[in-house]
Formats: C-alpha cells, sequence, structure tokens
C-alpha cells in the first residue's frame, strides 16, 4: 500500500477551503495465554484514514480504511458534505507546518517478533505459576504502527514506532492474585521470569487475607496504582479542554502550591522511557508540559481548537479525530523520581498499606479531582516499616488533589505503566502517601 500516493489523492480535492488526512497503521501481534497454557495467537495490520475538511470555517470528518484512490476521493466527498450540513463554525483552522524533532522509537527486533519467540517467553512466564499449581494469565503483544499527516497547509509528516506489551495475572487457589506488567519500545527489554516472580508472589502471599476497616491509612503506592492515579487525574484536568469547560480541578489554582513540593509531573512525549511521539495527530510538534512543578500548579496541554480559544500556541496534544471529544490529552506522562529505596518507603509506615493497583477507576467530582476506584491483585498490610500480611481489597472515594499534597516520599526508581496499552504511558516511581482514603469493602 502506497499510503504517500494515497494522500496526495486526498490533498488534490479541491472542493474544500481546507483539508487535513490522518493515516494511522496499528501492526500487533498478540499472543494470549490461561491456565498457564496459550489459547489464542492473532495478528492485524490495519491502516486508517481520517480526512478533516474546512468550508466556510465549518468542519467535517469522514474515516475510511478503504485504502484506493476512489475510497479516499469519497471520503472527500463525505467529509466536504458534512462540513457543510454544519451550522456553526468551528473557528480554527488547520496548523501551519513546524520541524517536529527527531525520536527514536523504531526496533526492529520487536517489529519482526515471531509467533514462537513470544511463545517461548510465554512459556517462561508461566514456569512457576504451573509448577506452583495455580492459574497464571495475560497476554504478550508485539508490533507497533505508523503516523502520516498531510494538509493543504502545507503539513507533511511521518514517524513510526514499535511496541512490546505484556500483562501477568496470577490467581491462586484461595482467590489470591497477583499483578505484573511490561512496556517497551524494544521486546529485549522484557524478562519473563522477574516478571513472573512478582505476579506469583503477590498471589501466593495473599491467598491468606484478613478483612480490614475501611478509613484513612498511610499507604505505598506501587507504580501501577500511580499510573492509576495520575491517569484520572489527567483525563479529569490536565487539559485545556476540561479547563475551558470549567470542569478542571486546574482551574484557578494555576500558579498556586497545591500539591506536596516533592510532586513534579509533566507530559514528556519525547522521553525515551516512555512511548515518545514526535508530533501530534494534527502533525504538530509535540512538546513537553509542566502540570505541577514542586507542587505548583502550572499548565495544561492544548491542541489546536483549544489553543486557538484560549490565545495561545498548541502543546502538540491532538488525538485523532475519532477521539476528539478528549482531545487534547497527555500521552506520556512523567512523575519524578525521588531518593527512597523501597525499604525506606516502607520504613515511614506504622500502621498502613502497600497497594499493587487499582481497577475500575471513574471520576467524581471532576473540579476537585476525586476519583473512586477498588484495590486488586496484592493489597499487603504495613506495620512498623514491614509488609506483615494481605488484607481484603477496599475501595477508594479520594481526591488526586489531596493524595498528591499528602507525599511525603517517592521511590528513586521509575517504571514505564500502561496496563497493557499502547496508546500512552506512565514513568513513576513508587509513592508514599500519608493519609489515603479508603471508604468501603469490595468483593473486587
Amino acid at each position: 500500500m502506497n499510503v504517500e500516493r494515497l494522500l496526495d489523492t486526498a490533498l488534490a480535492y479541491d472542493a474544500v477551503d481546507e483539508l487535513e488526512v490522518l493515516a494511522l497503521r496499528t501492526r500487533e501481534e498478540l499472543t494470549r495465554f490461561t491456565d498457564c497454557q496459550i489459547h489464542q495467537n492473532v495478528a492485524s495490520d490495519e491502516v486508517r484514514f481520517f480526512l478533516r475538511a474546512w468550508v466556510d470555517g465549518k468542519i467535517g470528518v469522514a474515516e475510511t480504511n478503504e485504502a484506493t484512490d476512489e475510497g479516499i476521493q469519497r471520503s472527500a466527498r463525505v467529509a466536504e458534505r458534512l462540513a457543510r450540513a454544519q451550522t456553526e463554525r468551528a473557528d480554527y483552522g488547520p496548523p501551519a507546518p513546524a520541524q517536529a524533532p527527531e525520536i527514536a522509537a523504531w526496533d526492529q527486533d520487536t517489529w519482526e517478533a515471531t509467533p514462537s519467540l513470544r511463545a517461548d517467553l510465554v512459556s517462561k512466564v508461566v514456569k512457576g505459576a504451573s509448577e506452583a499449581g495455580v492459574n497464571s494469565s495475560g497476554s504478550l503483544s508485539t508490533g507497533g504502527g505508523e503516523i502520516w499527516v498531510a494538509s493543504t497547509t502545507g503539513i507533511r509528516a511521518h514517524t513510526r514506532s514499535t511496541q512490546a506489551l505484556f500483562v501477568n495475572v496470577v490467581t491462586g487457589n484461595s482467590g489470591g492474585s497477583g499483578y505484573s506488567e511490561f512496556s517497551s519500545v524494544r521486546l529485549s527489554e522484557f524478562h519473563p521470569e522477574q516478571a513472573a516472580r512478582q505476579a506469583l508472589d503477590k498471589a501466593l502471599r495473599s491467598e491468606q487475607r484478613q478483612p480490614i476497616e475501611p478509613g484513612e491509612y498511610t499507604v505505598v503506592l506501587e507504580e501501577p496504582a500511580v499510573a492509576t492515579v495520575l491517569g484520572m487525574m489527567s483525563f479529569m484536568g490536565f487539559s485545556a479542554r476540561t479547563l475551558l469547560e470549567r470542569q478542571s480541578f486546574m482551574e484557578g489554582r494555576l500558579g498556586q502550591k497545591v500539591v506536596s513540593e516533592l510532586v513534579t509531573i509533566y507530559d514528556d512525549p519525547h522521553n525515551p522511557r516512555g512511548l515518545p511521539r514526535p508530533f501530534d495527530f494534527e502533525g504538530v510538534p509535540t512538546q513537553k508540559v509542566y502540570f505541577f512543578r514542586h507542587g505548583i500548579a502550572e499548565g495544561v496541554v492544548h491542541d489546536t481548537r483549544t489553543a486557538t480559544a484560549s490565545g495561545t500556541v498548541s502543546t502538540g496534544h491532538a488525538l485523532p479525530p475519532a477521539y476528539s471529544a478528549y482531545s487534547p490529552m497527555p500521552g506520556n506522562i512523567v512523575l519524578d523520581s525521588g531518593t527512597s529505596s523501597d525499604d525506606e518507603l516502607l520504613a515511614g509506615v506504622e500502621k498502613g498499606l502497600l497497594v499493587t493497583r487499582f481497577h475500575y477507576a471513574r471520576p467524581v467530582e471532576p473540579r476537585e479531582g476525586v476519583m473512586t476506584m477498588m484495590t486488586r491483585d496484592g493489597t499487603f498490610l504495613i506495620e512498623d516499616g514491614k509488609v506483615s500480611g494481605a488484607v481484603e481489597d477496599l475501595r477508594v472515594t479520594e481526591s488526586g488533589l489531596r493524595a498528591l499534597s499528602e507525599v511525603d516520599a517517592i521511590g528513586a526508581d521509575q517504571k514505564l505503566v500502561t496496563g497493557g496499552e499502547g496508546f500512552g504511558g506512565f514513568v513513576v516511581p513508587k509513592v508514599r502517601i500519608k493519609k489515603f482514603r479508603f471508604t468501603g469493602r469490595t468483593d473486587r
């Protein structure tokens, strides 16, 4: 398939004022396993085209996977008709071209990884669980994608990247469970025995769980749990869209100290430890944006639409047109590391909880950053600086702002967390929070 030629076909359509075309190629080869056995191996390789047309200041968008001249021309006509049918002007146009940085996010071995290689890695993952007589489930995928953006304003951008994504849940015979994951541009960085050991250890240690009363506890959040908290905060407040809609907890707080001075959080699309991207889905070069710097609220991310409405410039955080209701959005959030070792994080806790991860996270009150979620796959009691045993899972209802204001120690090591999804990532350390609110019990 000659994508570049199809871009030219789209831009040749002259019945509109401006036209932008985005082509997304996603290639994934996925190996799933359960009960310590591989049960599925699938592969997909698809290119989708999004055409956005401007007519008299109004916008229409069409999407197609028909990668032919006829299919592209048909979509251009649909985008034109939709634009003409709009009743309101968009008040922004396609961005002008700008030079994007060079980003190294491609690994040939990961792109060419075979089913037999993934099967060999999975066999190493499940070996310990099989010997222990417990269930190991999860998936390992390899592949990546390409992005092309072209417009009548002169943008012509292309990038490609690779991804290896792994998730593993080990379930014991008495309901205990443990979790581990891995994400990287390079499959060669995946160490299956290490990942398996982490999930298996948590599952076996949580077979005997004691009930615990909801309430306020000091917590040590492991990296997946930290990523969920930051992901919810990103959804509720790190986007200029939510700020313009007056739904962001950032409103009225920019320039103020609102979280612990230990906390510095930003989006860094160029971070080689994340899933870097040189430009967004409008072809605008990506920029590093600070949300909190030493506790002070500093900024939000923009796409062209929100930047125009705010009288500023895009930071390169536009999503594809299909997700315009959520655009702009950070994609590579970083929490700066601290200086504490794992033992030091625990040593500061007289009585508290160690949380592996959260699930079923939902917003409650975006203007205050309040979220609800449940612990999962390994929640442990900490007593006198030591992990003393597993506890039953709890429900959380907490403000992310309040939680981050109570951070009193941050781990020295960072980890990339994606939850097995390759759209974006979180490069985060473990975190200790003095006061964290648990509001109920849960059976999962």
